[in-house]
């Protein structure tokens, strides 16, 4: 029964700490694909229309730098979308346009990359290389190094010729109406008529989500009356608000998980006191306390609770390791946009898990020992 205990304690604590360490990992891993291709913060004309074709605008000097200075930005960069067709011999395939300019860090879209390189926005012409979606690659069965005839339609229809630095894959594409390909902001901006400081958005990157909803609102503030700032859960409100819901997940499975380990250890002790009655009925006959006699089954519990925490510390540890490295619990990316179960959690939150989870055994121990003050000893001595 001991040994029944301690696995049941050692299961409790592993699946507590998975389940935090799950959910802190899908909010931190996927919110991160969609600000590092989107930003924190996007700042456009207001205006209700949702159409790829934006409606340019210049930030002044003076916003420009206030924006910048922003304790919470880390860097800003503008960029454009236009709707296009991009066409082969046999296929064909709608596709957004997003344009960037030599200003925009391109770190994470490198990190995407399955297949090429990033596109070299520097020149003093307009790049015509673009990065492709995997997903239109296939389709369209393109790769690296070949040439896509790209059509926009507008008056006159325009033609552009693009070739195919690299290909990239997010896996959150779910979430778009269309794919993007990423090419030279100065392409836009010639095709729409637009002068060299115009754009249709400005991203705006924050070292992290903590303050994305205040720090939008402050922008706003400092914006003309055509302007606004929208934070990343502005823009994706189902997404993130699906997020938030695991939180209530996370806290039902572990009041759940510390049910059950404190109800196996609490099992055990009961067992052992019940086969333990007639010696517990000669204790106190011989004139022991039942405050010393319900310490040692206090004593035996602490070691079950200790015992239990130690093996489930290790295999959630072993767990952890084999996860990151070996991703041997896998996804379907295209549903939950991570192709294995993510993992993420601190020291901190691990100290406290396991604080929680050792002072709610210690107080279900009070049960036993309620139990062992209600045993009379002639009673104990009698029916042995």
């Amino acid at each position: 029964m001991v040994r029944i205990a301690i696995a049941g304690v050692a299961t409790g604590i592993v699946v507590i700490l998975a389940a935090s360490a799950i959910v802190t990992g899908f909010q931190e891993s996927i919110p991160v694909k969609f600000t590092g291709f989107w930003g924190h913060i996007q700042i456009s004309r207001l205006e209700l229309s949702q159409s790829f074709e934006q409606r340019p605008f210049r930030l002044r000097a003076d916003q420009l730098d206030s924006i910048r200075k922003h304790p919470e930005v880390q860097w800003v960069a503008p960029y454009a979308t236009k709707a296009g067709i991009l066409r082969t011999d046999e296929a064909f395939e709608g596709i957004v346009l997003k344009g960037i300019d030599a200003s925009y860090r391109t770190s994470f879209l490198q990190s995407t990359l399955t297949a090429g390189k990033m596109p070299n926005f520097k020149g003093a012409e307009p790049s015509n290389e673009i990065l492709l979606p995997e997903s239109v690659a296939k389709k369209l069965e393109l790769k690296v190094g070949d040439k896509i005839q790209c059509y926009f339609i507008q008056e006159p229809p325009r033609l552009r010729v693009f070739t195919i630095s690299g290909i990239y894959k997010l896996g959150i594409e779910g979430e778009f109406s269309k794919p993007y390909v990423v090419s030279d902001l100065r392409h836009i901006r010639k095709l729409n008529g637009w002068e060299d400081d115009q754009m249709g958005s400005m991203e705006v990157h924050l070292g992290g989500m903590k303050a994305v909803q205040s720090t939008s609102y402050q922008l706003s503030d400092q914006l003309d009356v055509t302007l606004e700032a929208y934070s990343i859960q502005d823009l994706y409100p189902n997404l993130f608000n699906w997020l938030n819901l695991f939180d209530l997940n996370k806290q039902v499975l572990m009041i759940i998980m510390l049910l059950v380990a404190g109800i196996n250890m609490v099992s055990a002790l009961f067992i052992l006191i019940l086969e333990r009655t007639q010696t517990i009925g000669l204790f106190k006959a011989f004139g022991m306390q039942t405050r010393s006699i319900s310490s040692l089954f206090v004593l035996t519990g602490a070691y079950i609770a200790g015992m239990g925490m130690l093996i489930g510390n290790l295999l959630a540890m072993v767990f952890f390791w084999l996860q990151t490295r070996y991703k041997i619990i896998g996804l379907d990316e295209s549903s939950y946009y991570v192709d294995a179960v993510p993992l993420a959690i601190g020291w901190q939150e691990w100290l406290v898990l396991n604080l929680l989870t050792f002072a709610s055994c210690v107080v279900l121990l009070l049960l036993p020992a309620f139990a062992i003050s209600r045993i009379r000893p002639v009673e104990a001595i009698r029916f042995s």
